[in-house]
């Protein structure tokens, strides 16, 4: 029996076709949707670690801006303690008077205490009594006792207050005399309720949390919970062990208050036992993903009705279908980009361009965003140019253009438009070329405008939140030197009130003789297009209301705010920092002037001690040694044994004579009395004699030593000696060489060896005296020193000195 099967209608195969593709669009619907949904998510995830990163970086300029305050007053304390007299160092009321002095200057928050080597209170500021109270048992003294001890800033844990009940730590340095003796502590107790104050200012919502963490463990500040937070125990054993994996950290965690999860940034401060910690809840992250998710799910659920619907009628709408295809297309191609381009929110307005007409469809959201009625906007591209705002729309239309040619895949542009109302707003628009002829020209262009003014306002406000936390005085300014905005250390800073400071000119900040130069390091910046902060590393002047003048630094950094160039100045005031340089410059100069006294006191006694020992010791020697001979020639014949003995005698007193003359060319050669050139050649008989390295001294005859006096002479010789010794003590040298010369700007003179060189950092060692005094007599002579040297191949010392009575050499040639 033959069985045959029906034929197969046209209709059903399109239906059966149909239905197929709806399937696979459902699939590659849901797909889309899951994947969209999953990169919303890690997008806002990496948002979140990128606030997080933020947060942190800011907190902590922030506080190791504060922290640097403090011990920028306790260097001062510490260079002015060290300038005292030995006598006055440990006198309460010589350093309470320094200490007084830059109270008054201090905020009223600012106290510090001076504690004397043996751990005893000196004095205080604020009146407080601190004189004779034993400090020794306490960490921020035992830390800095021994040679071995930090020399930097030491910082402590979170405590209470003895005398303010306030919550603290305390920074402290040590104090050292010039020559390195430990002269005592200077410490100073820092207010953490002033770092939770600006973490609060900092905190955009309750989501966010701010910790200052001691690397011993224990919290320094938190927000929220400062004060049942302050000077306990990290409780999360986890959160503490990331911390201290690295000086930067990111990571998700448990949060140590509540069970629920957090993103954390973490960063050490630089040469500090600090952390600062920065927590955002990922609740909203897991609300806006089961949102995305009800969303995702609803349109799925829709669009399978609509498929199920749709395979019902589609038999009866084919024809139809067909012939409204292409109005379906364009509708599609409209409303598939709006659903798809929007990113923003809700209410979006849509336009759709006709590039070769220029007619453009405005959506009725899009006019009613600026105020307008449907109708009230005319259905072309200069209705829209015409109201961005002039500033931006040069900006706009080179963006629009790029995407016109090809350039940029896809428009995106920030720009104010003008409202019917005459206000201006800020508008976020998005767009896509959907058609091109086969030159690839552009025919049409689609695309969505939201309204993010409320967005732009609050950036704004959040930039003006955390230049008004910073401890130092910084100025908002555009690019035409309008002071936009400035924090309250500014107006503090320049005795302005706000309304003064906002609409200034920075240059009128600035002195009438520095302006020219103000505004040349301004426009090289602006002209930089440098996104990074940029010091000015030049001293500059800055101006108080009243006309006062004083030194600052200044920080610049540009960034893009509200579609435009600004630049944050962060500004310094740098008086103590100067005065305390000039103290140390001062000091420095002293010490050389006592170090050239002291080598001529030294040179001094020298020659004293060689004249008396030459008037009294060798005369007597002499006198001696003449009878003694008499007695050694007389005895000779008649008294055998006596005259043995006389002989004995008279070696001996010749030895003690030989070891007078040696002693007095130690004190002071008798060969420099005939000049250098002479005085040279004897040291370096002496030399190859006693060490048994090869001497050879090159020289133009023996004018070579004329011009010098007899000072200079001296110091050019011993400086020679002790060139010499460095040879025998480090160098390893057989050979050394000796050249001197002279010609018209001066007397020259090398030291060479064949030694193995010098080691890498061997001139920067704190015990390397030779080199050391070498260098202070030539500056003493206000000559110059070069050292030439590479390891195994020797080492050269080259000396150039002025001539203090000029003189004029001809057919002279100087061997370097």
């Amino acid at each position: 029996m033959k069985f045959s099967l029906a034929r197969v209608s046209p209709e059903y195969s399109r239906f059966r076709r149909l239905v197929m593709g709806l399937l696979a669009v459902a699939c590659l619907s849901i797909a889309a949707v899951s994947w969209e949904t999953y990169s919303s998510f890690r997008e806002r995830e990496n948002a979140t670690r990128a606030q997080a990163e933020t947060y942190v970086q800011t907190i902590v300029v922030h506080v190791s801006d504060s922290i640097q305050i403090v011990d920028s007053a306790l260097i001062g304390f510490a260079n002015a303690i060290k300038a005292l007299p030995a006598q006055k160092r440990n006198s309460a009321a010589a350093i309470g008077q320094l200490l007084a002095y830059h109270d008054s200057a201090a905020s009223d928050d600012f106290r510090a205490i001076f504690i004397d080597a043996n751990g005893i209170g000196v004095v205080a500021t604020k009146n407080v009594a601190v004189q004779g109270t034993s400090y020794a048992d306490r960490g921020y003294f035992k830390a800095h006792l021994g040679k071995q001890a930090d020399q930097g800033l030491y910082v402590g844990e979170p405590m209470i207050g003895k005398i303010t009940k306030k919550r603290i730590f305390l920074v402290s340095r040590r104090v050292e005399s010039a020559q390195g003796e430990f002269l005592g502590v200077i410490a100073a107790p820092v207010d953490a309720a002033r770092f939770a104050s600006m973490f609060a200012l900092a905190r955009l919502n309750k989501d966010i949390s701010i910790t200052l963490l001691h690397r011993g463990g224990k919290i320094i500040a938190r927000v929220p919970l400062f004060e049942q937070s302050f000077a306990a125990s990290l409780l999360h054993p986890d959160l503490f062990e990331k911390t201290q994996e690295a000086p930067i950290q990111s990571f998700q965690a448990n949060s140590s208050v509540g069970d629920h999860t957090m993103i954390y940034s973490s960063r050490a401060l630089e040469n500090m036992p600090l952390d600062v910690i920065v927590g955002i809840s990922v609740q909203p992250l897991g609300q806006a993903l089961q949102k995305d998710l009800l969303i995702g799910g609803a349109g799925i659920l829709l669009m399978m009705t609509i498929m199920l619907l749709s395979t019902q009628v589609a038999l009866r709408s084919y024809r139809r279908l067909e012939l409204s295809k292409q109005a379906l297309e364009e509708s599609e191609t409209r409303w598939k980009f709006a659903l798809e381009g929007t990113g923003e929110g809700e209410g979006e307005g849509v336009w759709d361009w006709n590039v070769m007409s220029n007619e453009v469809h405005f959506s009725i959201r899009w006019s009613q965003m600026l105020g307008y009625a449907e109708d009230e906007i005319e259905n072309n591209f200069d209705a829209w140019i015409s109201r961005v705002h002039p500033d931006d729309k040069s900006r706009v239309i080179a963006k629009l253009q790029a995407c016109l040619e090809g350039k940029t895949p896809v428009y995106l542009s920030e720009y104010r438009m003008q409202s019917k109302d005459g206000s201006w707003k800020w508008n976020l628009a998005r767009g896509m070329v959907v058609s091109r002829d086969a030159t690839g020209r552009a025919h049409r262009m689609i695309g969505t405008q939201a309204d993010i003014t409320d967005r732009k306002q609050t950036e704004q406000a959040q930039v003006h939140k955390i230049i008004e936390a910073a401890p130092d005085p910084m100025l908002l300014i555009g690019n035409d030197g309008i002071i936009a905005f400035a924090n309250g250390a500014a107006q503090a800073a320049f005795g302005y009130a706000f309304n003064e400071l906002k609409g200034q000119n920075v240059d009128d900040l600035v002195p009438f003789s520095s302006r020219s130069s103000h505004a040349h390091y301004r426009k090289k910046f602006e002209t930089s297009k440098t996104q990074h902060p940029s010091n000015l590393n030049r001293p500059l002047t800055a101006m108080h209301k009243d006309g006062t003048e004083f030194p600052v630094e200044i920080s610049l950094s540009s960034f893009q705010l509200d579609g435009q160039s600004v630049v944050i100045a962060s500004i310094r005031d740098i008086t103590e920092r100067k005065c305390a340089a000039e103290l140390l410059q001062q000091s420095f100069t002293q010490l050389r002037r006592l170090s050239d006294h002291q080598e001529n006191i030294k040179e001094n006694e020298r020659k004293r001690i060689a004249q008396d020992i030459h008037d009294d010791l060798g005369q007597n020697l002499l006198a001696l040694k003449m009878d003694v001979d008499t007695l050694y020639a007389r005895t000779g014949g008649t008294h055998p044994k006596l005259n043995k003995r006389v002989s004995v005698v008279l070696n001996n007193i010749n030895a003690t004579i030989k070891s007078v003359k040696s002693i007095m060319n130690d004190l002071r050669p008798a060969a420099l009395e005939l000049g250098l050139y002479p005085a040279v050649e004897w040291q370096l008989k002496q030399f190859e004699r006693r060490t048994r390295i090869a001497c050879k001294l090159v020289t133009v005859a023996h004018e070579a030593a004329l011009g010098l006096d007899a000072d200079q002479t001296l110091a050019v010789f011993r400086i020679l000696q002790e060139s010499l010794a460095n040879v025998v003590r480090h160098a390893n040298a057989t050979e050394v060489e000796i050249a001197l010369s002279q010609d018209e700007r001066g007397f020259l003179m090398q030291v060479k060896d064949n030694g193995k060189g010098l080691q890498p950092g061997d001139r920067r060692k704190a015990n390397s005296f030779g080199l050391m005094g070498i260098k202070e007599r030539i500056h003493a002579l206000g000559g110059e020193l070069i050292i030439a040297s590479s390891l195994g191949n020797g080492t050269a010392l080259s000396i150039s000195i002025p001539m203090r009575s000029p003189h004029r050499f001809n057919n002279m040639q100087h061997l370097f």
